[in-house]
């Protein structure tokens, strides 16, 4: 994917010192997000904030390493718009592989939605029910629907202040 670089105007930039800023900033908000729990598998975060937008990213599974990501402009929007006085939502989405989770059919993916609400610059976190009801609930019509098959909905971490970005 070419973005263009916020500082030098330029397609696919690798190398201004603004850009490289910011993808750090990106890793520390991805980071944040994930806690400890780290999975050997992928996340997919949902950012709600008038449209919807999706970014998709995999995490080492011992945990010893920050999730490795392009530059994504959406993370980009989540790491400038945090300090503004803007709402918005973020759901995580994560798929644990592994023989943590046995069933009879063998391994099953461990899937878990956690939530985040930001508003005038401070993240709060959601617990599991508030997460189900914000994602079993039509938004249009408004009526709850049946939550998804195999899917936890699970109290997300708190993430302090100061944040690292």
């Amino acid at each position: 994917m070419n973005i263009t670089c916020p500082y030098c105007r330029l397609a696919g930039c690798t190398g201004c010192p603004g850009t490289a800023v910011r993808h750090e900033n990106q890793e520390h908000l991805v980071a944040a997000l994930v806690g400890t729990r780290h999975g050997s598998g992928c996340h997919e975060l949902t950012v709600s904030a008038g449209a919807i937008g999706r970014t998709s990213f995999h995490t080492d599974p011992t945990g010893r390493t920050t999730p490795s990501l392009d530059y994504s402009e959406l993370l980009d929007y989540v790491t400038c718009r945090i300090s503004a006085a803007d709402t918005f939502s973020l759901m995580l989405h994560t798929v644990e592989l592994g023989t943590r989770y046995l069933s009879a059919e063998g391994g099953v993916p461990y899937q878990a939605v956690r939530g985040w609400v930001v508003t005038n610059g401070e993240i709060h976190a959601l617990s599991g029910q508030e997460v189900w009801e914000a994602s079993c609930r039509d938004s249009v019509s408004g009526l709850q629907l049946d939550p998804e098959a195999g899917i936890h909905y699970v109290d997300a971490d708190e993430i302090p202040k100061p944040y690292p970005w």
